[in-house]
């Protein structure tokens, strides 16, 4: 899409579609991201100093492995991200780099909105999936079986 085009007609795009259909998501999916919609919107703008603008917003929840009982996690992500849109050849104030909040976005060429989104979901994940609260497997009660902690026994060698 020629995203510069989109942002001054102030265009709006939405859309939905499975985690399956991008490819990089659904390698960090457990079970069948087949099933798992993904809603996108996406708004153009330009303010008042003529500088293009686009806002997306996603919603899904992507299944996991949480990383502590290997069952399956859902992550439920709501994400509503601000790019300003930066063209080749275009200066930046000192004050556009400390602003949080929002991304700059260079534009060379057009702009894949399914990549964006993919983008954006992808940042959103944790890096490290785990239910509030579980157990490992094979480990009843915490892990008290006992027996003392083989740790423990060293700490006693340590001290002697």
């Amino acid at each position: 899409m020629d995203v510069q085009q989109f942002a001054r007609a102030h265009e709006t795009l939405s859309g939905s579609t499975t985690l399956a259909a991008l490819e990089r998501l659904a390698a960090e999916c457990s079970g069948d991201a087949g099933r798992v919609s993904l809603s996108w919107h996406l708004d153009g703008t330009v303010d008042g100093e003529g500088a293009c603008w686009l806002t997306l917003e996603v919603v899904t929840a992507v299944p996991r492995q949480c990383q502590r009982c290997l069952e399956d996690v859902i992550i439920d992500v709501r994400s509503v991200s601000r790019f300003r849109l930066v063209f080749p050849g275009e200066t930046w104030n000192d004050e556009d780099l400390e602003d949080d909040s929002f991304e700059a976005l260079e534009v060379d060429g057009p702009l894949d909105v399914s990549v964006l989104v993919e983008d954006e979901v992808l940042l959103c994940l944790p890096p490290i999936a785990l239910h509030e609260s579980c157990e490992a497997p094979g480990v009843p009660d915490g892990g008290n079986s006992g027996r003392p902690s083989p740790f423990a026994v060293l700490g006693k060698l340590k001290r002697n």
